[in-house]
């Protein structure tokens, strides 16, 4: 049996890290009225976060767009008449429709090959923290796990890959509607940076506020401490950012001081995800105990 494990361009998969097991699906994204297929045409993370940088008008602003169950079905069949049966690891819904066209997709196919098995799981994750459990499954399907086992071992894993977020350009957030002005005039004056974290429905949840990007990145490396699972079990810890790489660099090199990790990666944000929280992020990506926090008031909603 030959098993393929896919996720969307939202996972930031870094291709140093792909292997024949895994297909990451790409998406299109515009930037100043240019669009990009996110494939052969597509700009480098630099070039993409200083486009980000320039935008004066709402029609500069990066847009992107979620993958139609027409596009999914072109992405899967061709894997699909190789002989391999898929396990999908995709983007959050609370963030996106892309999940919800996968699984259509998914419906329609499995009805035209009935000998192969296609599973879409929601990771309720974005961004390397999605990638993240791509990476652990493609581990456990290298050990000699099978469909089924990767199926129950994703559904479970998700629970625990966890993303603590700093975000830089409070103005970003106001540009892109996901601050309000006031916010965004206050934040940047008052050197405001929110904390966010991805929670276990996968919505992207402010949780602190510290004045200072150095308090900032202080208190990401205080919830890091509290809420991760033994060093032993952290096969791979990711820093993530977003053009704001000599920040990630230091800070991989106080968690390298001060854990003995079995591996560390520096992660890009693409475009796909940068065209959302904009350049100067900061992210730790690892595994966790739970996704809840005491300050995640959405979760009373969902209670």
């Amino acid at each position: 049996m030959k098993i393929m494990i896919t996720a969307e361009a939202t996972s930031d998969y870094p291709e140093r890290l792909l292997t024949p097991n895994v297909t990451i699906f790409p998406m299109g994204y515009t930037v100043g009225g240019v669009a990009y297929d996110g494939v052969e045409n597509k700009l480098s993370p630099k070039e993409f976060y200083d486009a980000c940088r320039k935008a004066k008008t709402k029609e500069d602003l990066p847009q992107t767009t979620m993958i139609t169950a027409y596009q999914a079905q072109e992405y899967f069949r061709p894997l699909l008449e190789d002989g391999y049966d898929i396990i999908h690891i995709g983007f959050t819904k609370s963030l996106s429709g892309t999940y919800d066209q996968m699984c259509m997709a998914a419906k329609e196919l499995s009805a035209q090959y009935p000998k192969r098995k296609i599973t879409i799981i929601e990771s309720c994750c974005a961004a390397f923290v999605q990638g993240l459990l791509v990476w652990y499954v493609d581990q456990k399907l290298q050990s000699g796990a099978s469909y089924d086992e990767l199926v129950t071992y994703a559904e479970d894993l998700k629970n625990h890959c966890a993303g603590y977020f700093t975000i830089d350009d409070m103005k970003h957030l106001y540009r892109t509607g996901r601050a309000s002005k006031t916010q965004a005039f206050l934040g940047d004056a008052l050197q405001i940076k929110p904390i966010l974290y991805i929670n276990k429905v996968g919505k992207l949840i402010p949780i602190s506020k510290q004045i200072s990007h150095k308090k900032a990145m202080r208190t990401m490396l205080d919830y890091l401490d509290k809420k991760m699972l033994p060093v032993q079990e952290q096969k791979l810890v990711a820093v993530m950012h977003a053009d704001a790489y000599d920040d990630a660099l230091l800070l991989e090199k106080t968690i390298k001081e001060k854990y003995n990790f079995e591996r560390t990666e520096i992660v890009d944000v693409g475009p796909v995800i940068g065209s959302h929280v904009g350049a100067g992020m900061l992210a730790f990506i690892f595994l966790c105990t739970d996704k809840i926090e005491p300050n995640d008031k959405s979760m009373e909603e969902e209670a």
